[in-house]
């Protein structure tokens, strides 16, 4: 038998080589009679059925690309213009759910398809069903908008909610989730500090000052900082709610390496929120460690905590030390009640009101100035005016009605996490790692009054990700119960 296998095994070698070869023979054809870029977009078709081939074995891999683009795709844009972030990304994730259709179909399938089946399903879908219903909304102009704006608002949440359940299934694979976050988190880091230290490549200039993003990057105060990802207002709080949860978790992981590793990574990211030079970003340590010390339960830390949120409020609002670095005067702006970008905030809310008043429903997904890319035909005067945040813009495009919908969703799951850690899980290490879950996904909630963080690459498929292993937690302490040692 084992001789069999030998030959066997040889032979699929000899396979894999001659693939190769022939793989380079058709680039080399392609590129000298159609061109390079016709070469390798022929030869990598065999390429890509090799990869799908192996998604539908293990559709695992296939999500974890979709991870990896979420993080990266926007940077890449900026370097390769044929790549479209938004569609690129739909691409991946319908052969993401093709492979798992596929893989459901086979015999040999591993996965549990039933996890898909749990409470945070059922909110996405009861979100999704009424920005379905949007389509008919009277106010809307456009249909191409609705299809270009529900992605973000609803398609993406059910979606992430669903695979998140799948393929997130046991401690080992969230912990292997963990790992890659944080290496990816290091590396957006990593490029926002060469950008400061080496200053920024062609294809970054050319986004600064052909496209335009000087205009909220290169400021009186000093540069904004934005690594690989869309823009600062992206990145900073972004950078921030990543700190939170790995600097938290940190606290409660037993492997000592890991433990130190997540520390370190918690304040590189730290680091990241600090040279985006976005004010809005530091409402998420704030918030996320205010509640962190409600949540431990412990006098002491309670105690430290706020002494700090308060004495880091005094410093930044009623002192002038450090006021010639950069970063801290742009911080410290966060607190004037009269910073003109505050006042012109305010005064388009007001506006807002006043036009929003009979439009329960909003104006239509789709149809703000922020999701409105193209012109559709777009209301003549709430796509003159820039939402400036998660909130606004879901109160515009769904009206009271649909953001009343939607804060009760994100209250219901912070809430039902808080009850989780309270009442329910016992493994220290779980219960630790849902705090910083939820803690970092107030903190979001608090800074997404001012930014749009919740819709973005690639922090808001990160948040469908923590909120769906919340909510899938009860589960997994079971499991924990099995394999490590149960304590309070």
């Amino acid at each position: 038998m084992s001789i069999i296998k030998s030959i066997f095994s040889y032979a699929n070698r000899w396979l894999v080589y001659f693939v190769l070869i022939a793989w380079f023979l058709l680039f080399l054809f392609t590129s000298i009679r159609m061109g390079y870029v016709t070469g390798i977009a022929i030869s990598i078709i065999p390429v890509a059925i090799i990869v799908f081939v192996a998604f539908v074995k293990n559709p695992f891999w296939a999500f974890i690309l979709v991870f990896i683009a979420n993080f990266t795709l926007s940077g890449l844009s900026r370097y390769v213009k044929a790549i479209s972030p938004g569609i690129t990304m739909d691409l991946i994730i319908v052969v993401t759910i093709v492979a798992l259709i596929l893989n459901l179909m086979s015999k040999n399938t591993t996965l549990k398809y039933g996890n898909a089946r749990n409470g945070l399903t059922f909110l996405a879908v009861i979100w999704f069903l009424y920005c379905l219903f949007q389509i008919f909304n009277p106010n809307s102009s456009s249909i191409v908008a609705w299809v270009t704006g529900v992605r973000s608002l609803g398609v993406y949440f059910v979606i992430i909610v669903v695979f998140t359940a799948i393929f997130l299934d046991n401690i080992k694979r969230i912990r292997q989730f963990l790992f890659l976050w944080a290496i990816l988190s290091l590396l957006a880091v990593l490029k926002a500090f060469i950008q400061k230290t080496y200053g920024f490549d062609p294809a970054e200039l050319r986004w600064l000052f052909v496209e335009g993003g000087n205009n909220t990057h290169i400021l009186y105060y000093g540069i904004r900082y934005f690594s690989f990802f869309t823009d600062a207002g992206n990145f900073g709080p972004g950078m921030a709610f990543y700190g939170v949860v790995f600097g938290i978790y940190s606290l409660y992981v037993k492997d000592f390496k890991s433990k130190v590793f997540f520390f370190i990574t918690a304040l590189v990211c730290g680091y990241g929120m600090i040279i985006s030079g976005t004010r809005g970003s530091l409402a998420v340590p704030f918030a996320a460690f205010s509640l962190f010390s409600i949540l431990s339960k412990k006098s002491n830390l309670l105690i430290f905590t706020l002494t700090g949120v308060f004495f880091a409020y005094i410093f930044l609002n009623y002192t002038n030390y450090g006021q010639g670095n950069t970063y801290i005067r742009r911080m410290r702006s966060a607190f004037n009640s009269n910073d003109p970008s505050l006042l012109i905030r305010l005064e388009n809310q007001q506006k807002l009101r006043t036009y929003m008043w009979d439009k329960p429903f909003g104006v239509g997904i789709g149809m703000s100035v922020t999701s409105n890319l193209v012109n559709y035909k777009p209301d003549p005067f709430v796509s003159k005016i820039p939402s400036d945040s998660w909130y606004v813009r879901v109160w515009m495009e769904t009206g009271i009605v649909g953001l009343i919908i939607h804060l009760i969703n994100l209250l219901f799951i912070d809430a039902y996490g808080t009850y989780l850690i309270y009442l329910k899980i016992k493994n220290t290490e779980l219960k630790g790692l849902i705090t910083a879950f939820v803690c970092g996904l107030s903190g979001v909630y608090v800074a997404a009054y001012s930014l749009e963080i919740i819709g973005q690459f690639p922090t808001s498929f990160i948040m469908f990700m923590c909120m769906t292993l919340i909510f899938r937690s009860k589960i997994l302490d079971k499991g924990l119960e099995e394999i490590e040692p149960t304590t309070s």
